[in-house]
């Protein structure tokens, strides 16, 4: 892990997401790897947070301790319900509309802990529908309450075409959804991989796709097609002015280099994106200052 965070710390991503689950009781084991991460590297943890995961009460102990292991970015999700279920447990909040409220509480009431800065906040985006949704409109309407209640920007579910991000951002704007739409890319490395994204993503896998491996059983055979697959997803979606890329790299470093040499054959390098502006001074200094004025206010 520390050879991993090392080179995605010399990629200078925007934020680096830190998942969390049942099988790692919840936030416990996220809050001590994040706490290594702020201490190690220059990476800036982006910590999910489940409304499934704990009670309003117990969401609030959470974030107050993610907060002073240095965490300053959330992902608010709803979460997967528990087997079985088919709603959030009792006392729970009940999507990630109202988890955005409740971070943004917690933000207010956080002033000077936070140095009067703002929490980053994203949420998620599903531009090929989500598995409960009755439909698009239903999945607009859930992503721009999202947004009202705080939400600085979205990540997207997996999906499979590259045009069912064009038509979210082009429905999103359409909607007065101002908040930048990430794309979640999840390199493919064979047909089981797809398989996966399916499972995840509540999405049939299409047919075209599975046709790409037929007659491949050596693996690097397929690893090849599949990331190649993914690299021309990628450059379809950057040619659709995407707000960035969400790469879920399930820890593994192999496969991420690889992509990353796959779309860089394609003429995309992650550090072609434009880097982000110098931090404002404040207050701002006039290019007709003296020294003398500027010593007399300091």
């Amino acid at each position: 892990m520390p050879q991993l965070l090392r080179f995605l710390d010399s990629l200078s991503p925007d934020y680096l997401a830190v998942t969390s689950s049942a099988k790692s009781d919840w936030l416990r084991g996220t809050a001590d790897f994040i706490a290594e991460v702020t201490s190690t590297t220059t990476l800036r943890p982006l910590a999910h947070l489940a409304c499934t995961a704990g009670t309003e009460s117990e969401l609030l102990a959470w974030i107050d301790h993610l907060l002073q292991v240095g965490v300053r970015g959330f992902l608010a999700i709803r979460g997967d319900f528990p087997d079985g279920e088919t709603s959030v447990p009792p006392e729970h909040l009940p999507h990630a509309d109202a988890l955005v409220s409740l971070l943004r509480r917690v933000e207010s009431d956080n002033v000077a802990c936070l140095a009067a800065g703002r929490l980053g906040i994203g949420v998620a985006a599903y531009p090929s529908g989500h598995p409960e949704s009755t439909g698009p409109e239903e999945d607009l309407d859930v992503l721009a309450a999202k947004q009202r209640n705080g939400a600085d920007f979205a990540i997207t579910q997996l999906f499979f075409d590259p045009t069912a991000y064009s038509r979210l951002r082009r429905r999103a704007e359409h909607a007065g959804i101002t908040i930048p739409i990430i794309p979640g890319i999840l390199p493919i490395t064979d047909a089981r991989r797809l398989h996966t994204m399916s499972r995840l993503s509540g999405l049939p896998v299409p047919d075209h796709l599975l046709a790409r491996f037929d007659g491949v059983s050596d693996p690097a055979s397929a690893r090849r097609i599949g990331l190649d697959i993914t690299a021309e997803h990628t450059a379809a979606i950057l040619d659709q002015d995407a707000d960035g890329l969400h790469f879920y790299t399930f820890n593994d470093q192999n496969t991420t280099e690889d992509l990353l040499t796959a779309l860089d054959d394609r003429g995309v390098s992650v550090s072609s994106f434009p880097p982000p502006p110098p931090p404002r001074r404040w207050p701002p200094s006039s290019e007709t200052e003296t020294t003398t004025e500027k010593e007399t206010r300091s």
